[in-house]
């Protein structure tokens, strides 16, 4: 998913920039950060379950949620960054060029999110037993 991700991404700017449109850079921009959290989520995962290490005696068991805050700080920033971009458009709007094309890509793109939320909605993550709370098993 990783690979597909990046490679949707490179498609979706590189038509966005061609066709001038803001809506599929910001879905660009969207499949980059989800191509981010999953690199981050794959890497705290792994690491939160070192116990131990020289370096950190008691394991790096909250280094998935600090990857959770680093993508969340990433996200704010990339929603950030459309609005201001979006509000430029408003006041001065520019004409799509190729519409054709990103609509192509951009139902691409749409195809894409599906099968990436159909992917990982199996994940075992999703389906780990859940514990009784009064008696803990």
């Amino acid at each position: 998913m990783c690979a597909v991700s990046l490679v949707l991404f490179a498609v979706e700017i590189s038509v966005a920039y061609v066709g001038n449109s803001l809506s599929l850079a910001s879905d660009a921009f969207a499949v980059l950060s989800h191509l981010i959290s999953m690199i981050i989520g794959l890497f705290g995962v792994r690491f939160s379950r070192i116990r131990w290490h020289k370096a950190s005696t008691f394991g790096f068991g909250r280094a998935d949620v600090l990857g959770a805050f680093g993508n969340s700080v990433f996200a704010t920033a990339l929603m950030f960054s459309v609005f201001v971009e979006a509000i430029k458009r408003f006041i001065n709007p520019q004409k799509t060029e190729k519409a054709l094309l990103v609509l192509i890509v951009g139902i691409a793109g749409l195809f894409f999110n599906v099968f990436n939320y159909v992917i990982f909605m199996d994940c075992c993550y999703c389906h780990a037993p859940q514990e009784d709370t009064e008696t803990g098993k």
